[in-house]
């Protein structure tokens, strides 16, 4: 007989060697749990004594937002601890708004994990109303439409904050596509028919202001940053850069020598554009090349002869996010799992035969010095969800609602 002790001892060791095994799979560091599980193992011993010193040295090593959310959520005085962490994160690496049924869902791909909804407020219940879109931007914000009557609203998923907007007119009903941005001074959105834009007032205005000069651009994406909205129409490679403060165009720049037609996606990097082209030909050879030639441009510049692009042979030490609705980069330093020179974007698949139709996502990486791509191992792979009416987009997290 082996006796009861043994078989403690066996099952205590299983435990133990399914935990190792857990945490060696996990996507995040050790270094990065340490003062997790110091916060934990002192909240057990009395959370509310103590130091509130001690508590802020803690706060400030703790580089997800996830996690600072949950430290903050212990008690007041964690929550008081954590304000400068909160106020001013590490920096974040880009989550996954996944468009699904029941509910949206955001993914971590540094943590792995799905979490549904977050802090999304639930719109008040009307009969007849659809389920509305939402729509991330790189800052922040999602763009929230209800397609019944197009009423839209920004919503913050990571603090819980709301905005009305004006509703969209009438013609956005007629198709799926949109582009917008989010800016301090407002909201720029298009479906392809010129440029609309509602500023940041309060109370926001009655309905959305048309931009005159661009009234018949097909805008297939819209990025802010620095003081300027990124316009770019894929169809024709252009790419227009209009001032936020006035909306007056402040430059275009024509398309580089590429063959049309294509995909394209305009990556916004600091003064830098990246065009990234596909030729629709290669479709034909499958989807192993996800795209063909890379160029960039000044776009800050006020010399003619350097605003325009030039082919691009790498990115050094950054990572490319792009979706069909913005581009922007990061740099990889801090984020171990991030590959430099890379570009990170998601598909999705329809599986057929079901109903209603289910769609798998997927993230890949594309290597800019290899020129090959590869799916990314993840929780996503082989998880089916309801396919809906926007298309996955990333979203840096943050708690600024500036």
């Amino acid at each position: 007989m082996w006796g009861t002790n043994w078989f403690f001892r066996r099952a205590n060791a299983a435990s133990y060697e399914r935990k190792e095994k857990k945490r060696k799979q996990s996507p995040i560091p050790d270094r990065d749990r340490r003062p997790i599980r110091i916060a934990i193992a002192m909240a057990a011993s009395g959370w509310s004594d103590l130091p509130p010193e001690l508590l802020t040295d803690i706060a400030g090593g703790i580089t997800e937002l996830a996690d600072i959310a949950r430290f903050r959520s212990v008690c007041s005085s964690w929550r008081s601890a954590a304000a400068d962490a909160a106020a001013a994160p590490p920096p974040q690496q880009p989550w996954l708004l996944l468009p699904s049924s029941p509910s949206h869902l955001f993914f971590s791909p540094r943590e792995d994990r799905i979490y549904p909804d977050l802090r999304l407020p639930r719109p008040a219940a009307e009969p007849h109303h659809r389920r509305r879109r939402l729509y991330a931007s790189p800052h922040g914000w999602t763009l929230a439409v209800d397609p019944t009557d197009l009423s839209a609203s920004l919503v913050h998923p990571f603090t819980g904050a709301t905005r009305p907007l004006p509703p969209l007119p009438a013609y956005f009903a007629e198709t799926d596509d949109l582009a917008w941005d989010w800016s301090p001074y407002g909201v720029m959105v298009s479906c392809g028919e010129g440029l609309l834009f509602c500023a940041s007032d309060d109370p926001p205005a009655a309905s959305w202001k048309p931009i005159p000069a661009l009234a018949y651009c097909n805008a297939s994406s819209i990025n802010y940053a620095g003081g300027e909205f990124v316009v770019f129409e894929e169809d024709v490679c252009r790419t227009t850069i209009v001032d936020a403060p006035t909306l007056a165009v402040a430059s275009v720049i024509l398309a580089p020598a590429v063959e049309l037609p294509c995909e394209a996606r305009l990556v916004v990097a600091g003064d830098e554009l990246v065009l990234l082209v596909k030729s629709k030909w290669l479709y034909l050879f499958g989807d192993d090349v996800d795209f063909s030639k890379a160029f960039h441009v000044n776009y800050r510049s006020t010399d003619p002869a350097v605003l325009a692009w030039q082919e691009l042979a790498g990115i050094g030490d950054r990572a490319l996010f792009v979706d069909s609705l913005h581009g922007f980069a990061l740099p990889t330093a801090g984020f171990g799992n991030l590959e430099s020179n890379t570009i990170y974007s998601v598909s999705s698949k329809e599986v057929n035969n079901r109903r209603p139709t289910m769609v798998n996502y997927s993230v890949s990486a594309f290597s800019l010095e290899s020129r090959s791509s590869k799916k990314l191992a993840c929780r996503l792979n082989g998880r089916q969800m309801a396919m809906r009416g926007e298309t996955p987009s990333w979203i840096i997290p943050s708690l600024n609602e500036g």
